[in-house]
């Protein structure tokens, strides 16, 4: 089951526009963004992951339903907002 995404969430949680950070799980449809973690779709996501076949590496949170934040996430949003500084 895919779960819709609102756009800043898509941003701040799944790292839209991030290049490499971008979450794997992150899907858009006709209907806006999706997550996919947790779908039929997840272990093709997964075994695209290993086979180097996809340029959204990140995995930045729990998932559906509750979307916790990965500790590797927060630490690299911490490390970017430093460097912003």
């Amino acid at each position: 089951m895919e779960i819709k995404l609102e756009d800043e969430h898509a941003r701040k949680v799944c790292g839209l526009g991030n290049g490499v950070f971008v979450c794997s799980f992150l899907a858009i449809s006709s209907d806006g963004f999706e997550c996919l973690r947790g779908s039929d779709a997840e272990e093709i996501i997964y075994l695209r992951r290993l086979n180097d076949e996809m340029n959204a590496l990140g995995i930045n949170c729990s998932g559906p339903p509750n979307f916790v934040l990965t500790p590797d996430f927060v630490a690299s949003k911490k490390e970017d907002d430093n460097r912003k500084r």
